[in-house]
């Protein structure tokens, strides 16, 4: 598993030991990032402006591949004892990138995020229910863009209040691209 792009192209990143997580594929996080970077463009928006939450991070791969193309701050979620220590591993001396030791089912209040990223396990209604508590605690606003990241074979849905602007297949994985409705 290495970073795929940017300034930090080709480091190499730590899995966490263990089956609690499946770090995202280095050709699906690719993909992500190619529509990641169309949807900017097309948005007027630059990566140097961007703020990124990396919810259920695991190793962090997601977070330190949106800092590495650019991204001003970005928040990395997790609490698995297990996978925290290869997030803290991957993203020492990163100033930028703060690691949140806490459950994505409670998350602190914050301010909107520009792009709001969840990798929840799969088939257990977390990221439904994380989905909700970061939009109660502040960290989702009007402009948020939204990405889950799923299991292609589970078809998973929005729930009520958010409207898709895209799916994509990729691989074993999909990903809904979403904002929260005025």
């Amino acid at each position: 598993m290495r970073i795929i792009a940017g300034q930090l192209r080709g480091k190499n990143l730590i899995a966490p030991d263990g089956e609690n997580t499946r770090p995202t594929a280095d050709r699906a996080r690719e993909a992500l990032f190619n529509i990641l970077n169309s949807l900017l463009l097309k948005g007027g928006y630059f990566w140097d402006k961007i703020t990124f939450a990396d919810v259920f991070a695991g190793s962090g791969a997601i977070g330190l591949e949106a800092f590495s193309r650019g991204a001003k701050e970005v928040f990395c979620i997790e609490n698995d004892p297990v996978a925290l220590k290869a997030l803290r591993a991957n993203v020492a001396a990163i100033s930028q990138i703060h690691v949140l030791s806490t459950s994505a089912l409670n998350p602190p209040t914050h301010t909107p995020v520009d792009i709001l990223f969840m990798d929840a396990p799969y088939g257990k209604g977390l990221w439904q229910l994380a989905l909700g508590a970061f939009d109660a605690t502040g960290w989702i606003g009007k402009r948020t863009l939204i990405i889950v990241e799923t299991d292609k074979k589970l078809k998973e849905t929005l729930p009520a209040g958010y409207t898709l602007l895209q799916e994509r297949a990729q691989g074993r994985n999909t990903f809904l691209f979403a904002i929260k409705e005025a």
